[in-house]
């Protein structure tokens, strides 16, 4: 029994890339050992404990197995940094739901033994949580019908349509005032994603446009479809653009249909490190950061009811959904997205609500100071520009899109 829960290879890390064996505790460097114990690496020196009185400094990154038998080692911290203030030994369940899918981990600080709690919940349970949050948000910013919402089939926007749902129903609304719309082309937008968005949507009794290519193309009056625009994107830009490509053209569509339905409200599945990571990117870059939790981008406010909330608990709310989500994905991203998303779920690693408490202090600083990027419109198109543009890259882009776009105006 003992060897089969010390066997670390049935522990496998699943990315869209495909599967990945986890490190034994004997693989470990000094500096993964102290992050286990949810310890910064850069705050201690590592040593070889020769004898009592024989340090050696050593490198952090030194595997144990690489230490001399007999020898110890030393982390000593390089701070006056008072740890048990900040860690707890034990986490201490507060609640436990029947089937939990999901841990809500809080920690109590300023006191000399720290409190960290845990609430083990079910799905059924995060669904309401998350909705409630929803219809908060959505009361709070005074929104009102219709409302155009971008859903995916994936974690984030299940749980949006769920919120949605509440919210309708909390204000004695129709929900014919909600109309959700989902793009699909393989393999950006999978056909077995409409599938799932689809069923939400009948249950919730929400409208439900599903987009093909020759469907967005219309919408937007393109002379060519999205998965030629695409292709030639890829080719000028890389295949690893794929992430900000969706994205804009989620955005694009989705505030053409506000227009045709009349709706000035635009919402998305945007969750906590969404918003971090672009954070992150800004100030990193030396940007004011773009508004959150509601972005007007020219006649639309973009709204994101998720803004507070973990991506992993959005994606336990509804478990299979979100796994079958991520399989599915196109397995490319730039190196530079990978990193200000690691950062972003990094924060609340080492501390919980580290990163919400980020972004509601920068928020606050932004709203007093009036410092949020203003989205200026680029003449002639839907496009807005974000603040820091190169004028030569910005014309480049501007020319491709162009092609796609004739009804777009050419600079004066």
């Amino acid at each position: 029994m003992e060897d089969e829960l010390t066997d670390w290879k049935r522990v496998a890390l699943e990315f869209t890339a495909g599967s990945r064996s986890i490190r034994t505790p004997e693989e470990l460097s000094l500096a993964e050992i102290l992050l286990a114990n949810r310890l910064p690496p850069s705050m201690f020196q590592a040593y070889e404990a020769r004898s009592e009185s024989d340090l050696v400094a050593i490198p952090i990154t030194t595997l144990l197995a690489d230490v001399p038998g007999g020898h110890n080692v030393v982390l000593g911290c390089i701070r006056n940094t008072d740890i048990d203030t900040l860690r707890s030994a034990d986490i201490k369940v507060i609640e436990r739901d029947e089937a939990p899918v999901a841990g809500l981990l809080d920690i109590e600080y300023g006191r000399r033994e720290p409190l960290s709690r845990v609430h083990l919940v079910d799905d059924g349970t995060l669904r309401e949580m998350v909705s409630d949050q929803i219809v908060s948000f959505l009361q709070k910013h005074q929104i009102t019908t219709p409302i155009m919402a971008g859903i995916s089939g994936g974690g984030d926007s299940n749980t949006l349509v769920y919120g949605l749902t509440k919210f309708v129903q909390a204000s004695g609304l129709p929900a014919s005032g909600i109309t959700c719309f989902t793009l699909a082309m393989e393999p950006l937008w999978p056909e077995s994603a409409v599938d799932r968005a689809r069923a939400l949507c009948e249950r919730a009794g929400f409208e439900h446009r599903v987009l093909y290519a020759n469907d967005m193309t219309e919408l937007l009056s393109m002379s060519k479809s999205p998965a030629e625009l695409w292709e030639t994107f890829r080719r000028d830009y890389g295949p690893d653009t794929v992430h900000f490509f969706g994205t804009f053209f989620v955005n694009l569509v989705g505030r053409r249909l506000c227009r045709e339905l009349g709706a000035h409200n635009l919402a998305v599945g945007y969750n906590r490190e969404d918003l971090l990571a672009e954070l992150l990117f800004c100030l990193m870059n030396g940007r004011k950061p773009l508004p959150y939790p509601v972005r007007r981008m020219g006649e639309v406010n973009c709204l994101f009811p998720l803004w507070e909330i973990p991506k992993h608990l959005l994606d336990a709310c509804y478990p299979r959904y979100s796994a079958s989500n991520y399989r599915e994905r196109v397995d490319s991203t730039t190196p530079q997205r990978s990193a200000i998303y690691f950062l972003a779920h990094c924060l609340d690693a080492l501390g919980p609500e580290i990163g919400l408490s980020l972004m509601k202090g920068v928020g606050g600083l932004m709203d007093e100071i009036g410092g949020w990027e203003e989205l200026a419109p680029i003449d002639g198109t839907p496009l807005m520009r974000t603040g820091m543009s190169d004028p030569d890259t910005e014309a480049q882009v501007l020319g491709l899109l162009r092609e796609f776009f004739p009804d777009w105006a050419q600079p004066a």
